[in-house]
């Protein structure tokens, strides 16, 4: 995979230097990318848009309503809006995906700044949606820079950078052949920006930190408020970075016998990290809405899933290992997938949660750990090394691309139960939910109530199972059940009115006579075509944690209620 050029010989792979300064034209320059780069960028730009492009085909072929989503998990990018929304009214967002009341009390950056938009007028999934070229723009240039602090060398820098944006290697995925997600970089893109544009400031922090520890530890602003805006938007990659430069001091500090003023650095750009991984903590203990989403986000993702997705770089990458690294950088590269590992063990613990997602971004210490274990290896002094070397990195990046883009077009198709879209009568619903002055949470489907958060700005009975905590499962059948008719019409009046809501939508596919059922409980009915939304004339209030209704258990009381459930 090595080419020898630029005067980088065969054998040891030599660690990039501390370079010396530039001339201030030339610092002036760093943004400038050769042509090569910025080949790489467009690359990874028109990757990012694929998902959106196949969302904007089906607007225009066939005239469907998109709800303005970016991604793979419809739950998730509503999950964003949600905060969106309700950032626009109140600066600080809640859980909107139960009925009963919830603190505002949830702050991200990205998060706010979009919020500051829509309160402008801007909607919400376009406040999402312009956070995209900001993420890819930084991300390259982050892993660029990342790449180009570890290695010599105009085309092994080249390598590293394309393996770290665009590597992608199939495991077996609960007995089925696939791409994990978070191991793939462009996957982030496709609707996670919060996280792509947190790990792009990771690689900027490490870069920024680096810097300023080879002019004598001097302090500067750009490690540590980098390191606090990667914690804010992201909390692992927080995590990781307080893990990588402990780990990697600890290991250097012996070597380098540096003085207490070299603890200056390390403790700043740990306690800016820090205090955003505190307030998480502290969201986790007070809220409940938190700590009920970080328990029902915990999974049991096989660790050698993980490993097997990353085995054509760990091998390789085994080669660079060997030896004592002489940089902070070198260092922090080989730091970065051991702690990675640590943070993955405590997300699966009750400490944190989605232990996946520490290994975002683990693609590029291991290209570059990788890179540097082929210039070690006989392998760099092959004939013809550089067809070679465009040949594994090809084999190691358009494989998986092709996967994902058709696995993109087939999970964000038109489907039923999917809300990627929806029917021009669903869509008149949810506006006049939108614009209708009453107050008051809804109660739909899962399939549209994992949409009014986000579209109406209201509260929903159940909708991302994340949120609409406790007992999701139960309550999304028992929503189901109502509008299928599976429910006798005095327990469904019974559990109407028990959830709190003031309005009930109907979607398109409702076989339930709902306004026969609920009329003695109404005030008004809107009818949208296929779709309605009833309006109660008074609903009560919310019982029970988070409006878990005691009445539910009344509700599930037959077996056949029971096996539903269960079965669900």
């Amino acid at each position: 995979m090595r080419v020898e050029i630029d005067g980088v010989g065969a054998g040891r792979a030599p660690e990039a230097r501390h370079p010396p300064r530039r001339p201030a034209a030339a610092r002036k320059a760093w943004w400038r990318l050769d042509r090569f780069d910025f080949f790489v960028l467009l690359a990874f730009g028109a990757l990012s848009v694929w998902v959106l492009a196949l969302d904007l085909f089906q607007v225009v072929a066939h005239g469907l309503v998109w709800t303005g989503t970016d991604g793979f998990y419809l739950v998730d990018q509503m999950q964003y809006l949600a905060w969106i929304r309700d950032a626009s009214h109140h600066v600080l967002a809640s859980n909107l995906f139960v009925l009963r009341s919830t603190p505002q009390d949830y702050f991200q950056p990205a998060v706010l700044v979009s919020g500051g938009l829509s309160a402008l007028g801007v909607v919400p999934w376009l406040a999402l949606l312009l956070w995209k070229p900001v993420a890819v723009i930084a991300a390259v240039y982050g892993v660029r820079a990342y790449v180009g602090r570890n290695l010599q060398g105009l085309w092994p820098r080249r390598v590293a950078l394309v393996l770290g944006l665009f590597f992608g290697s199939f495991t077996i995925i609960y007995g089925s052949v696939g791409i994990v997600g978070d191991l793939f970089p462009a996957f982030l893109s496709w609707g996670y920006t919060f996280g792509l544009l947190a790990l792009a400031a990771m690689l900027f922090a490490l870069v920024a930190y680096d810097r300023a520890r080879s002019r004598a530890g001097r302090i500067a602003w750009a490690p540590p408020a980098l390191s606090a805006l990667a914690s804010s938007l992201h909390p692992w990659q927080g995590e990781l970075l307080i893990l990588i430069v402990i780990g990697t001091e600890l290991a250097l500090w012996r070597r380098e016998r540096r003085g207490p003023r070299g603890l200056v650095l390390p403790a700043v750009t740990v306690i800016a990290t820090g205090i955003p991984l505190l307030y998480y903590v502290a969201l986790g203990h007070l809220d409940l809405s938190w700590q009920l989403a970080r328990d029902a986000s915990k999974h049991s993702f096989s660790l050698a899933t993980i490993v097997l997705g990353l085995v054509p770089l760990l091998l390789p990458a085994l080669f660079a290992v060997r030896g004592a690294p002489r940089t902070f950088m070198a260092t922090a590269t080989r730091a970065w997938p051991l702690a990675a590992l640590v943070i993955y063990v405590l997300s699966a613990s009750d400490v944190s949660a989605t232990p996946l997602h520490a290994f975002e971004g683990i693609s590029i210490p291991l290209a570059v750990l990788a890179t540097q274990g082929v210039q070690r290896t006989r392998l760099a002094r092959v004939p013809h090394r550089r067809a070679f070397a465009a040949a594994a990195v090809a084999l190691l990046t358009i494989p998986a691309i092709w996967y994902s883009l058709q696995s993109a077009r087939t999970i964000v198709a038109p489907a039923p139960g999917n809300a990627n879209f929806i029917t021009a009568d669903e869509g008149r619903a949810l506006s006049y939910l939108a614009h209708d002055r009453q107050p008051g949470g809804v109660l739909t489907r899962f399939y549209l109530g994992s949409l009014i958060p986000a579209e109406t700005g209201r509260r929903t009975f159940v909708g991302d199972c994340l949120w609409s905590q406790p007992g999701c499962g139960p309550r999304a059948q028992l929503a189901q059940d109502l509008f299928d008719a599976a429910i006798t019409p005095a327990r469904a009046r019974m559990f109407v009115t028990n959830t709190g809501a003031r309005f009930v939508l109907a979607d398109c596919d409702t076989t339930a006579d709902v306004r026969s059922i609920l009329a003695p409980m109404l005030e008004s009915v809107h009818r949208f075509g296929c779709a309605a939304v009833y309006v109660l004339a008074s609903p009560a209030s919310p019982r029970g944690p988070l409006a878990e209704s005691p009445s539910d258990a009344a509700v599930r009381a037959s077996g056949r209620q029971q096996r539903r459930v269960q079965s669900s």
